[in-house]
């Protein structure tokens, strides 16, 4: 097997990393690398190995096969070694602890790398610059994440590990841990990956997305490809509504045909618009419509193919003929 080049600025490299549990090949073999600062998001519906590669990743289990390397520094893990990981590389799991019986900041100070200018800095990036005197009995559950986040982060790791921050959480806590992780990316400078089971909330911070599936890597590439251009139908519906136009019979071809026939396009209901205009518009009869707050999502049907379009305004009725047309065709 040919040997991948490293790039220069390759904080992680992972190889081949492949993970089986009884009957059951949890990871199919993975290779990939990451930059020093980029951030990295993992998706995939439950059971897809997300939470299993992260963790094979900070070396709190051992892969089958492979291998993953820290700044060129093998990362090893039980039973070989009896402390797991690496000290470079910190890991938040779903399951964080924090010792009873201790006020935040004595929590905080244990392993504090940090100068207490920049330790201020961390607390209020963190938003628990005002819970420093408060003991652990007395936090809310969102409260206690991010001093669990803070603890590490005072250790002044380059890799951040963060499996599922935004679960279990309630909204206005999974907005402050929402605003806090994009904090530690853009302020602090730490090259982070996060898994998550909701990938809609990964588009505005990920600087990569890798789609999990069964324990196979299905796409690996940036935000806007994996939204617009999706592998297939698994990769697409994770990300919310869509159409799959297939290049030799979408309802559009009349209009704009794709120069390859073969070829599968993912339209996203912001796409498409509602107009009077018959040009360049095919028919379609309205199914449904939902409001959602800032938009109206409209199902109409043209022939076999159902489209869901997002609109502010000529919100139609169910069962009324409307006229839909593409946005800037030019870029399929």
């Amino acid at each position: 097997m040919q040997q991948e080049k490293v790039h220069p600025n390759t904080l992680l490299r992972v190889e081949n990393i492949s993970k089986t549990e009884g009957n059951n090949q949890v990871l199919h073999p993975i290779s990939f690398q990451l930059p020093a600062l980029r951030k990295l998001a993992i998706v995939g519906e439950t059971g897809s190995g997300k939470s299993t590669l992260l963790r094979i990743i900070g070396g709190h289990i051992a892969p089958d096969t492979g291998k993953v390397y820290f700044k060129q520094e093998r990362v090893w893990s039980p039973p070989i070694t009896l402390l797991p990981g690496h000290k470079g590389i910190a890991y938040l799991s779903q399951h964080y602890e924090l010792r009873n019986n201790y006020k935040v900041h004595e929590l905080l100070s244990y392993q504090n790398a940090l100068s207490p200018e920049s330790a201020a800095q961390l607390y209020k990036v963190c938003q628990v610059d005002h819970l420093l005197q408060r003991k652990n009995d007395e936090l809310s559950g969102g409260e206690r994440q991010r001093i669990a986040l803070a603890k590490l982060l005072v250790g002044v790791p380059q890799l951040l590990l963060l499996d599922e921050p935004f679960s279990n959480l309630d909204i206005p806590h999974k907005q402050i841990i929402n605003a806090v992780v994009h904090a530690i990316s853009e302020q602090l400078k730490t090259t982070c990956i996060l898994v998550s089971h909701d990938p809609v909330d990964t588009l505005s911070w990920a600087d990569e997305i890798m789609v999990l599936k069964n324990g196979q890597l299905i796409q690996h590439n940036t935000p806007e490809e994996i939204y617009y251009r999706p592998a297939n139908a698994y990769v697409a519906g994770l990300f919310g509504a869509y159409t799959l136009l297939e290049g030799s019979r979408h309802p559009f071809r009349k209009y704009w045909p794709l120069a390859d026939t073969s070829s599968t396009i993912c339209i996203r209901p912001e796409q498409l618009i509602i107009t009077e205009d018959h040009t360049h518009a095919i028919d379609c009869v309205v199914e449904k419509v939902l409001f959602c707050g800032s938009y109206y999502a409209v199902t109409a049907k043209h022939g076999d193919y159902s489209l869901v379009i997002h609109t502010q305004e000529n919100i139609p009725e169910p069962g009324s003929l409307i006229w839909v047309q593409l946005k800037n065709p030019g870029r399929f």
